[in-house]
């Protein structure tokens, strides 16, 4: 075992982004944590407490057995299901527009009119997909903070539990993402990347 390398021990809240698909990942050199991607990218915004955004990946093998041994002889992957979980914490039209496929129309206040918006949603077989990215705090050698960067490519978001409105908890939205393979992308790399900025960039 080498030698432990603390600044490798992650701690901090996460953000998460979404954009239209074939976006640019924001540059790793002139993007620093926690700024504004800029361009087509949003951020999805806070999440309530002890609901982090998770990455979980789901993998199932098929091995294979010979008579003349109890141990696997050789194993194939079979499907890889890379999955976003979290709960946003701002119920906004914005969101809930986001999450149910729908679009959000604002009215504006006026004489007899109170400010308001609307989200008719229904049943619709397309599915929307967006790129996504998530980002995590690095502290460098030289204490200053630096991004790690999760990217895929392409993605599907779903509203994943129930939208519960009670007097002690807040309101929330569960969502899942189901990340798609991106079939544009370079064999091995149809699902994402990762980024980890380690230290600045010097001045010669």
């Amino acid at each position: 075992m080498g030698v432990l390398d603390a600044r490798d021990i992650l701690i901090g809240p996460g953000t998460l982004w979404r954009a239209p698909l074939t976006t640019a990942a924001p540059d790793e050199t002139t993007v620093g944590y926690g700024e504004s991607w800029g361009g087509a990218w949003v951020n999805m915004g806070s999440f309530l407490e002890g609901q982090p955004v998770v990455i979980s990946v789901n993998e199932t093998f098929v091995d294979v057995y010979v008579e003349q041994s109890t141990l696997a002889q050789n194993s194939a992957r079979t499907r890889r299901e890379t999955i976003i979980k979290t709960t946003l914490a701002e119920h906004s039209a914005a969101n809930l527009a986001v999450v149910l496929q729908a679009t959000a129309t604002p009215t504006v206040a006026g004489a007899g009119q109170k400010a308001y918006s609307s989200i008719p949603f229904g049943s619709q077989f397309d599915v929307t997909s967006y790129k996504w990215g998530i980002e995590g705090l690095r502290v460098d050698s030289l204490g200053s903070n630096q991004p790690i960067r999760y990217f895929f490519h392409k993605g599907r978001i779903r509203l994943a539990g129930d939208i519960n409105l009670a007097k002690q908890n807040p309101t929330g939205i569960p969502i899942e993402i189901m990340v798609l393979g991106d079939s544009t992308q370079s064999a091995g790399q149809e699902i994402g990347e990762i980024q980890i900025v380690t230290g600045a960039a010097t001045t010669t």
